[in-house]
C-alpha cells in the first residue's frame, strides 16, 4: 500500500500505472485467449458468434463497474485522509450492495438472452453458438465481478502489485482451461464455443477462492470479519451518487457499442469477424490509457482527500504526456502491421484473406484514435477521483449518441461508405470527446466536491 500525498508526481504516475497496465493486459486475456482459441480451433463463424455476444457481455455488468469505481474513489479518499474506521464501513457496504445488483443483473440477462441477441442482429447461422456462450458467461458473472471488486479495492489502497499477482493467476488458469473445454479431454466431451465460456468461468471461480485466501495473509484491510457492517447512509448515498452516473456512462458506451455492432452485422459475417478482431486489438491497445486513468483516480483521490490540489494538476499533466507517448507507438504499429496482428486470430481458410482485408481498412481510420484516448482517460481519472461522474455521463452521451451513432448511420447508409463510414464516425466522436473533456476539466466545478470529508470518525491514523 502506498500514500501518494507526498513524493515525485511523475515517478508516481509511471510507477503506479505500470503494474496496473500489466494487470489489465492480463485481464484482457479473457477475451483475447477465448477469441484466439475459438478462431484457431473452430473457425471464423465461431469468432463471429463470440464477437456478437461481446457487446452484451460488456453492457450487462456496466452498472456493477460503476459501483466498483465508486468504491475505488471512496477508498482512495478515505485512505488519503488516513480514516481507517471509514474504510471498514466503505468496504462492507459497497460489497453487499454491489453483489446484490450483480445477481439481479445476471438473472435479467439470462431471462432475456435470446432477445438481446436479436437486438444486436446476430446472424442466424451463429445464434446457437452465441446463445450458449452468453448463457454461461452471464450465469457466472458474480465471480468475475468479485475479482474486479477486489482489484478496485486494492488500487484504491495504492496496492497495484497484488492486483497483478491475482490477474497472473487468472490469466494462467484461462490459458489452461479454455482449450481443454473447447476440445475436450479424457471423459470431458468437446464443448465448442461454450467451452470457451466454461473455461473462463472455472478460472474465475478458482481465482476468487485462491486470491481471497492469499489476501487474508498480507493485507489488514481485506479480512471481512473485521469490517464494520453497520448501515451507513452517507456511504450508501455516495456509492450511488458516484456509482450510478459512472455505471450509466459505461452503459451509454456499451449501448453505443451494441448499436454499432448491430450496424456492422448488416454487412455479413466477414465484416463482423473483422470488427470482432478489431475490438479485441483495440481493447488490448486501450489498456495503457485505461490503466493510466485508473492510476490517476487513485493518486488524485489520495491528494483530494488530503486537499492538495496542486498535486492533482501535476498528476494530470504527467499522465497525459505519458499516454501520448504510448499512443504514438500504438498508432504506428497498427498502421504498419494490421495483417500480421489480425492473422493471430484466424486459421487458414478461404475467408481469411477477406477478413484481413477488412481489418486493414478498419485500421486506416481507427489507428488514429489512441491519442484521443490518452487525453480522455487521463482527464476522466481526475474527474472520477472527485466523484464528478455525472459530468462524465453527459460528456459520453454527447460523444456517443449525438455524434457517433447518427454519423455512423449517415456515412454507412445514405453516403454509401458502408463499414468505412462506421470507422470514420468512431474516430470523429472520440476526437470530439477529448476536446469536450478538456473544456470541462478547465472550467467545470469538479474541484468543489467533497466526499465524506466533513465527518470526524474519531479513528484516523496519524
Amino acid at each position: 500500500m502506498k500514500d501518494f500525498t507526498e513524493g515525485d508526481v511523475v515517478r508516481q504516475v509511471i510507477h503506479f500505472s505500470t503494474p496496473i497496465m500489466f494487470g489489465n493486459l492480463l485481464l484482457s486475456l479473457y477475451g483475447m485467449i477465448n477469441l484466439i482459441w475459438v478462431g484457431r480451433l473452430l473457425g471464423h463463424q465461431a469468432v463471429a458468434a463470440v464477437s456478437a455476444s461481446l457487446p452484451i457481455v460488456m453492457l450487462m455488468p456496466a452498472f456493477l463497474i460503476g459501483l466498483g469505481m465508486a468504491t475505488n474513489v471512496l477508498v482512495a479518499q478515505a485512505f488519503g485522509r488516513r480514516d481507517r474506521a471509514m474504510l471498514k464501513k466503505i468496504l462492507a457496504n459497497s460489497l453487499i450492495a454491489s453483489t446484490s445488483f450483480c445477481l439481479l443483473i445476471s438473472l435479467v440477462a439470462l431471462l432475456f438472452r435470446r432477445e438481446l441477441l436479436d437486438w444486436v442482429n446476430a446472424p442466424p447461422e451463429i445464434q446457437g453458438m452465441a446463445l450458449s456462450y452468453l448463457t454461461i458467461i452471464m450465469a457466472t458473472l458474480v465471480f468475475q465481478f468479485f475479482i474486479n471488486w477486489m482489484n478496485g479495492m486494492l488500487r484504491g489502497l495504492g496496492d497495484a502489485t497484488t492486483v497483478v499477482k491475482i490477474l497472473i493467476l487468472l490469466a494462467a488458469l484461462n490459458v489452461v482451461f479454455v482449450p481443454l473445454f473447447i476440445r475436450g479431454v479424457g471423459p470431458l466431451p468437446p464443448q465448442g464455443v461454450a467451452g470457451a465460456a466454461w473455461g473462463t468461468a472455472l478460472a474465475a471461480v478458482s481465482t476468487c477462492i485462491i486470491g481471497y485466501l492469499y489476501l487474508l495473509r498480507f493485507n489488514p484491510y481485506v479480512d471481512m470479519q473485521n469490517w464494520d457492517y453497520r448501515l451507513d447512509r452517507r456511504i450508501i448515498r455516495e456509492v450511488f451518487v458516484i456509482g450510478v452516473p459512472a455505471s450509466l456512462q459505461m452503459m451509454v458506451i456499451s449501448l453505443a457499442g451494441v448499436i454499432i455492432v448491430s450496424l456492422v452485422n448488416r454487412y455479413g459475417t466477414t465484416v463482423t469477424a473483422a470488427f470482432g478482431i478489431g475490438m479485441q486489438i483495440d481493447m488490448l491497445a486501450t489498456i495503457p490509457f485505461m490503466s493510466i486513468g485508473m492510476a490517476v483516480t487513485t493518486i488524485a483521490g489520495h491528494n483530494l482527500g488530503a486537499r492538495k490540489l496542486d498535486r492533482v494538476s501535476r498528476t494530470l499533466r504527467a499522465s497525459i504526456w505519458f499516454g501520448l507517448a504510448v499512443a504514438f507507438a500504438c498508432t504506428v504499429a497498427l498502421l504498419i502491421f494490421p495483417d500480421d496482428i489480425g492473422a493471430v486470430f484466424l486459421k487458414e481458410s478461404p475467408e481469411k484473406a477477406r477478413v484481413l482485408s477488412t481489418v486493414r481498412g478498419y485500421y486506416r481510420w481507427m489507428a488514429f484514435i489512441f491519442p484521443c484516448f490518452a487525453v480522455i482517460f487521463a482527464i476522466q481519472g481526475v474527474l472520477r477521483s472527485a466523484g464528478d461522474t455525472l459530468a462524465l455521463l453527459g460528456l459520453s452521451f454527447i460523444a456517443m449518441f449525438v455524434i457517433r451513432i447518427p454519423l455512423a448511420y449517415c456515412l454507412a447508409g445514405p453516403v454509401g461508405l458502408k463499414q468505412d463510414g462506421i470507422w470514420m464516425a468512431m474516430l470523429s466522436s472520440s476526437a470530439l470527446a477529448a476536446f469536450l473533456n478538456w473544456l470541462y476539466f478547465r472550467y467545470g466545478p469538479w474541484k468543489k466536491r467533497r466526499i465524506l470529508g466533513d465527518r470526524d470518525t474519531g479513528a484516523r491514523e496519524d
